[in-house]
Formats: C-alpha cells, sequence, structure tokens
C-alpha cells in the first residue's frame, strides 16, 4: 500500500449504508420527514396545519445539528475537510430549500403542488445528509488504514532483520501497531452492517493474533540458523498468513472484493475460530464434569448455538 493509497476516495453518488451509526443517525430525520411527508391534508377546509409547522421546526433542527456537527468533524480532520465542508454545504442548501417547500405546504397542505415540491425537497435533504453521514463514517476507515500501514512497514522491517536486537526491536514495534490493528479492526466489526464483512474481519483478526505469536519462534530459529532452509520457509509461510491477513482488513475497510488468497485466509480463520470455540467448550466441560457428578448434564454444553 502505497502513502498515495491513504488518500480519502469516495463516490458521492454511492449512497450505500455500510454501518450501524449511519443508519442509527439517520433514522431520525428519515421518520420526521417521512411523517411530514405523509401528514394528511384537511378534506374540507383550508387552513395552516399546526401539526405540520411543528414537523417542519423538528426537521430544521435536525438539519442544522447534522452542519454542526459536519462543521466540527471537517475542522478536526483536515484530510477530508475540503470534502466535508462540500458536503455539509449541500445539507444547508438542501435543508433551506426543504424549509421553504415544507412550510410553503404547511400553509396551504390543501395543494397537490405544493406537497409535491416537498416530497422532491425533502428527497434531496435525505441524499445530501446520508452522503455527509457517510463521508463521516470514512474517517474510521481512513483511521483504520494508517494503523494498516504502519503494520506493512513493520512487517517489511521484520523481514531484513538478521540480528536478535534487531529482531525484538521489530518485533515490540510490530505487537504495538498489531494491537492497535486489531483493536480499530474490532470496532469496525461491529459497526459493519454486512454480516459477510464481519465474518471475514473476525476471520483475519484471528488469523493475526494466532500467526503474530508464531512469527516470534519463527523469526527467531530463522536469525539463528539463516543456512536452513526450513527455518526459512516457516518464517516465510508465518509472514504470509500475517500479510494476508492485513490484507484482509484492508479489503474489507475499502469495501473490496476478497482476493483468492485473502479467501483461502477467511476459511482458515473460520475454522480457527470454531477450534478455539471447541477448546473452550471442552475446557468447560470437562471442569464441569470434574466438579459435578450428574454426568448427562455436559451434553447441553457441548451445543455450539
Amino acid at each position: 500500500m502505497s502513502t498515495n493509497d491513504l488518500t480519502l476516495k469516495w463516490n458521492p453518488k454511492n449512497l450505500e449504508i455500510k454501518t450501524r451509526t449511519v443508519e442509527k443517525t439517520l433514522e431520525p430525520l428519515v421518520m420526521q420527514v417521512t411523517t411530514l411527508v405523509s401528514s394528511k391534508s384537511p378534506q374540507k377546509k383550508k387552513g395552516k396545519s399546526k401539526r405540520a409547522h411543528v414537523l417542519v421546526a423538528a426537521v430544521e433542527r435536525a438539519t442544522a445539528n447534522f452542519v454542526e456537527r459536519g462543521e466540527m468533524i471537517a475542522m478536526e480532520n483536515p484530510d477530508i475537510k475540503v470534502e466535508m465542508l462540500a458536503a455539509v454545504e449541500e445539507v444547508k442548501n438542501t435543508g433551506a430549500i426543504m424549509s421553504s417547500a415544507a412550510r410553503e405546504f404547511a400553509n396551504d397542505p390543501c395543494s397537490s403542488v405544493k406537497r409535491g415540491n416537498m416530497v422532491r425537497a425533502s428527497r434531496n435533504l435525505l441524499s445530501a445528509v446520508t452522503r455527509l453521514l457517510i463521508l463521516a463514517d470514512m474517517i474510521d476507515v481512513h483511521l483504520l488504514l494508517k494503523k494498516l500501514r504502519r503494520v506493512e512497514d513493520d512487517l517489511e522491517y521484520l523481514k531484513s532483520v538478521s540480528s536478535q536486537a534487531e529482531l525484538m526491536d521489530g518485533m515490540n514495534r510490530f505487537g504495538k501497531s498489531a494491537a492497535d490493528l486489531m483493536t480499530q479492526a474490532a470496532k469496525r466489526q461491529y459497526e459493519l452492517k454486512d454480516p459477510v464483512q464481519r465474518d471475514d474481519l473476525a476471520a483475519a483478526r484471528a488469523v493475526l493474533k494466532k500467526h503474530s505469536m508464531m512469527l516470534l519462534t519463527a523469526s527467531k530459529a530463522y536469525v539463528r540458523h539463516p543456512e536452513l532452509a526450513a527455518a526459512k520457509a516457516n518464517r516465510d509461510y508465518v509472514l504470509r498468513q500475517v500479510c494476508e491477513a492485513v490484507n484482509t482488513i484492508s479489503d474489507v475497510a475499502r469495501g473490496q472484493e476478497l482476493s483468492v488468497a485473502s479467501a483461502h485466509l477467511k476459511a482458515m480463520g473460520n475454522w480457527l475460530l470454531l477450534l478455539m470455540t471447541l477448546m473452550t467448550k471442552l475446557s468447560s466441560t470437562l471442569f464441569s464434569m470434574k466438579n459435578q457428578s450428574s454426568g448427562p448434564a455436559w451434553r447441553k454444553d457441548w451445543s455450539l448455538s
């Protein structure tokens, strides 16, 4: 991954919501706008709709909150300041149009033309707010990719070490950066809506954790005996597994399809997770059998559900 790859890339036309936070944050505004749009017009007498005016005020407050929060995020994150401020400006403009159209409709709720104008304005506002939230969500992706880049740099260093001192220094750095990456990946895993992507991250984290512990042992053996082909092959194998786990995390963060190697890694990670679960269940079962005299009860604990 080059430095340029860390530049934030996004498609303003793509309104796919990938995380729970974006969905939950958008939900109240959607409900307010939907209620306003679907509010029934008086059948017999003309006049202003008090309920519509209340809903318009609520939408205006929500829009103002999105604008304020978006401006704060822009100031706190220089990497996306330009894109974020552009998204905030779009929310401001569509919000103003929505407010004007909605108030005209509230003053004349029997007008089908004014209702139509409000419906179109509300769609544009929701699209603008969705783009703003998706862009804000990409900050987490950007942070994850930065941590991932540090891990890749540490792995490159470990490939070239030739002494025990260099190895220990490299492993200390890698241990810290890998722990940071796994923590950030765990947060992203929880946020993602797609169960397949959550599984991919879980599998990659499991492989990364397991092989990170093996990397020190394999590297020590290779540094001590660089002339042994088996020592080099073992070290290289563990390194490949760690690199593939990192690549999988990168692919999921970017929303890309997994490579063939990453797909194989996912299968390995799933089996590893299953094995760890089984071992935990077995350990718990043996402990309960040791401390309880009733035999049949352990069968319930064996279930993986």
